[in-house]
């Protein structure tokens, strides 16, 4: 998958959480990353809408410093990824594409409705 193929999975509604590790002169990862949520301004959401999606990417993003300070936490989401990497198995209707790409599942919705009703 190349940055185009990207980007046009990309839609203006869409809130995006970038990790971005920090790397040293060598490009050798440092423990750090920067967390960003990115939307666009053509964000066709109302204001209420889109405060509530920004609210719920914020909590998305400040459970990794809870997972620093919080052993518990952390043990239990890492417990979770586990259980669920080997089980991937998304019960669709007949009429609904599935592909994988690595561990990322594309899911198209070729109903009538899109998949919205």
């Amino acid at each position: 998958m190349d940055i185009e193929d990207v980007l046009k999975d990309i839609n203006k509604e869409d809130f995006l959480i970038r990790i971005r590790p920090l790397l040293t002169e060598e490009d050798e990862w440092t423990g750090q990353i920067d967390l960003s949520v990115m939307t666009f301004p053509q964000n066709p959401l109302d204001d209420d809408d889109y405060t509530q999606l920004m609210h719920f990417s914020k909590m998305i993003c400040s459970s990794v410093p809870v997972m620093e300070a919080v052993e518990e936490f952390r043990e239990m989401l890492h417990n979770f990824v586990m259980s669920q990497e080997e089980e991937i198995d998304i019960s669709l209707e007949d009429d609904v594409e599935k592909t994988y790409d690595g561990n990322v599942v594309h899911l198209n919705f070729n109903t009538k409705t899109g998949g919205s009703a």
